[in-house]
């Protein structure tokens, strides 16, 4: 909003009115140290939280910044599980199953000869 010199009747107005002005720049000025103090608060507890993540992360491709190296390595995660469930069910297999099996085909006269 621009000022005019028609605005102000005397000089004391125009003092009142910078006056005015000049409180409200210095509360202004206040408020941004103010801000700018808890920023960089902030900063400095962002950079520990960095650096505590950054120790104690994991050090896997899971968290890689590619999706093709996650997505391998989810891959990979998922083919080691098959295979140990695939090789402890085939242990429960050769445990319990394949010696009833192996009678039933003995039982059969001419099947294994």
């Amino acid at each position: 909003m621009p000022i005019s010199a028609n605005q102000f009747k005397n000089m004391n107005e125009l003092i009142q009115y910078l006056n005015d002005l000049e409180q409200r720049i210095n509360i202004v000025e206040e408020q941004n140290l103010a801000l700018r103090t808890s920023m960089e608060e902030l900063s400095g507890k962002n950079r520990e939280l960095v650096e505590f993540l950054k120790e104690t992360w994991p050090k896997t491709s899971l968290f890689h910044r590619s999706f093709w190296v996650r997505a391998l390595t989810i891959f990979g995660h998922n083919l080691v599980i098959q295979l140990i469930i695939g090789v402890f069910f085939f242990i429960l297999y050769l445990v319990f199953l394949a010696p009833v099996i192996a009678s039933m085909l003995q039982q059969v006269p001419g099947l294994l000869q």
